[in-house]
């Protein structure tokens, strides 16, 4: 029957790894025959025909051809048999090999999403906690400065209200409080210098005078009480106005913490995607490879000749299967023939019934699903704006002036 048996050359595989990919390499064997045929089954073949036809024209197995067929089981035990095994082997491990090729990727992906992928998530995390807690911070700080602005803003106006009265009770037109010429009514007092002594005259102004007194005393006291609330309010102001600097400081220092970490943040989520398209492209680009290289060993491909043949296991599979049922029949008669000592038709059917070649079945994995690609979408952390202090009444307005109210 027209079936593609085994080469001059029986190809031994042996595999290596290179560069992460299965290379096989031939090497071979020369088996010698009695004459130049195309394989050794197609020898054995050849010769069993002659045998065979030299015991139905004698009717019994004659000492020469006894001879022949021990050279014959020889062959098959020590030469054909060994070989076919030996190719299905090296196929198998062709196969499986070039397989974990595609199992390669899947892992290295699994490494990836497990370890540069997982950290730079957990760093992501841990970054924007520290900039929501700061940012939180700046909340409430810039809360605080804008309450002390508005507390500024009150002392500021209490404080020149103050002191301007101050100025109103005491004030010369020079700008500053001079409290020794005050204006009266009266700018003199009149005696009858005729009629009264001096010294009359000297009691009446005394008398005149005397209520002053109490005026210039009253207007003192006020005036310290005013000029003692002053210096209160001024010192309270400054105070306040020194304590909302420096929350202004601290606020616009935790804001460029908060910029820097949202900063840092969206750097590193914008790294976290790049590295994890590339990733995912990688795996892909390296299943299609894989995959093709591990279709391309499997097969089915195209026969090179009306015997079968093609350069892929799966084709090398049915050759083998087809070479050993072949192989199998023949030492099955071979050793009929040694035992029954003639030619029985009906003996061709039992061997081939007793032939099998399951053993010689490759096994194909099958090739995992690909695993999803998921490109994280990390957001990115908006800044802060510093706080920008805001115009207020100066408590050093003079009030000779024209003080804001």
């Amino acid at each position: 029957h027209p079936r593609r048996f085994l080469t001059l050359f029986v190809s031994f595989y042996f595999l290596s790894m290179r560069a992460g990919a299965a290379v096989a390499v031939a090497s071979a064997v020369t088996v010698d025959v009695a004459s130049h045929v195309e394989s050794p089954v197609a020898a054995l073949k050849q010769q069993f025909s002659a045998v065979e036809q030299q015991i139905k024209t004698a009717g019994q197995v004659t000492p020469g051809v006894y001879s022949t067929v021990k050279k014959l089981q020889k062959m098959v035990e020590s030469i054909i048999e060994p070989a076919i095994l030996e190719s299905h082997a090296s196929d198998q491990l062709l196969v499986l090999t070039v397989f974990r090729e595609i199992i390669a990727c899947d892992a290295q992906y699994k490494k990836f999403l497990s370890g540069d992928k997982a950290k730079a998530q957990a760093a992501l995390k841990s970054v924007k906690t520290e900039w929501a807690e700061c940012g939180g911070t700046v909340e409430e700080l810039k809360q605080r400065y804008a309450e002390c602005l508005d507390a500024r803003d009150v002392l500021v106006r209490h404080n020149n209200t103050i002191c301007c009265q101050e100025f109103a009770v005491c004030s010369s037109p020079t700008g500053y409080g001079d409290c020794e010429v005050v204006k009266l009514e009266r700018g003199f007092a009149g005696c009858n210098y005729k009629d009264m002594t001096g010294e009359e005259c000297f009691a009446q102004a005394k008398a005149l005078v005397a209520p002053l007194h109490g005026y210039f005393s009253n207007q003192d006291k006020k005036y310290e009480a005013l000029r003692f609330e002053c210096a209160k309010f001024t010192a309270a102001t400054k105070a306040k106005v020194a304590e909302c600097a420096y929350l202004q400081e601290a606020v616009n220092a935790k804001v460029m913490q908060t910029n820097e970490q949202a900063e840092e943040f969206n750097q590193a989520a914008e790294n976290t995607e790049a590295n994890c398209r590339t990733a995912c492209a990688d795996y892909k680009e390296c299943r299609a490879k894989t995959i093709s290289a591990y279709q391309k060993v499997v097969g089915p491909c195209e026969t090179t000749s009306s015997y079968g043949g093609g350069d892929c296991v799966k084709n090398r599979e049915n050759d083998r299967k087809s070479e050993w049922e072949a192989t199998q029949t023949i030492a099955c008669l071979l050793k009929h023939y040694c035992t029954g000592g003639k030619f029985e038709e009906e003996q061709v059917e039992n061997c081939k019934a007793t032939v099998d070649s399951y053993h010689l079945a490759v096994t194909y994995p099958k090739v995992p699903e690909e695993m999803p690609c998921e490109i994280p979408d990390c957001g990115r952390c908006p800044g802060c704006d510093e706080c920008v202090d805001r115009p207020y009444y100066q408590y050093e307005t003079p009030c000779y002036g024209s003080p804001l109210e």
